[in-house]
């Protein structure tokens, strides 16, 4: 008897959109969709922060509208800030972003998984817990819970109001995506799990000076790489956050993170090229 050729589910995977910072931010969204298209998708993720603005959510995930795969999305820290509304929470603009996602044609991971091919879908924002502090130079809790170092502000700090404390949040999500494991059924034998902030340390990036270490607190949880190594479904955690691109191995885990960050200068290599670097494609069976 013949063997049976598997079904391979090629996925898409990219964050920090950033479209409100340059124009070069802007123009990079065409190159984006046009390299999304020639990829032959069948999941497409966006892992967080396009932009404060609702509106510029909105049009960037509409850009995406003829593009025939799954496509999910996961906001970010910058989506859900309330820069412009003193009466909004962060919960509320998560909320917003859930119905955006539905018009737009995107699912918001965070409210529900999906699969695909046999493949299931979960995601959260993440959020932090300080757990990626560097502890060597025995800073108290107190400052990383005040975002400041000296002159420089973590902007959550003025923008992100949750509502609760941040390891509170970073327990929540953490929560909310052990739920979702448990809503995939036993059938679905691999899973990928898309949040925003970094789940593993080992994908936080040090320099080894201050105050470069003290804001990568900020970066993500350990709890939120620990529910994902304790889920054997996992194969694959895709993020975003830091604007440093990478691909490693945490155990089984392949960890990718793939991101247009910021544009304050045309890449070398070109605004097309560099975006389509940035949409990194992996197959699985």
């Amino acid at each position: 008897m013949k063997g049976i050729d598997p079904i391979l589910v090629r996925i898409g995977v990219t964050s920090d959109i950033h479209v409100d910072i340059t124009p070069t931010n802007q123009r990079a969204v065409p190159y984006l969709v046009g390299a999304a298209e020639e990829a032959e998708l069948d999941v497409l993720i966006i892992c967080g922060d396009v932009s404060p603005s609702l509106m510029h959510v909105a049009r960037f995930l509409g850009a995406f509208e003829s593009l025939p795969c799954a496509k999910f999305f996961i906001a970010g820290n910058h989506d859900i800030w309330v820069v412009a509304y003193d009466h909004v929470t962060s919960i509320q603009k998560y909320q917003a972003i859930n119905a955006i996602c539905d018009e737009c044609g995107f699912h918001h991971l965070a409210v529900a998984p999906r699969i695909v091919k046999g493949i299931g879908f979960c995601g959260t924002i993440g959020w932090y817990d300080y757990s990626f502090r560097r502890e060597k130079y025995e800073i108290p809790l107190e400052r990383y819970e005040g975002k400041q170092w000296k002159d420089s502000i973590w902007q959550d700090k003025r923008y992100a109001r949750w509502e609760m404390s941040d390891p509170e949040m970073a327990d929540l999500c953490v929560t909310s995506l052990r739920q979702q494991f448990m809503q995939l059924p036993l059938s679905v034998s691999r899973i990928v799990v898309a949040t925003h902030h970094v789940p593993f340390r080992k994908c936080v990036t040090y320099r080894n000076q201050l105050p470069w270490d003290f804001f990568s607190a900020f970066m993500g949880s350990q709890n939120l790489g620990d529910v994902c190594q304790t889920e054997p479904r996992v194969s694959h955690v895709v993020f975003g956050h830091t604007h440093h691109a990478m691909r490693c191995e945490v155990g089984p885990i392949t960890a990718i993170c793939s991101p247009i960050g910021y544009l304050f200068d045309v890449p070398r290599d070109g605004l097309r090229t560099y975006v389509q670097k940035r949409l990194t494609v992996f197959e699985l069976s």
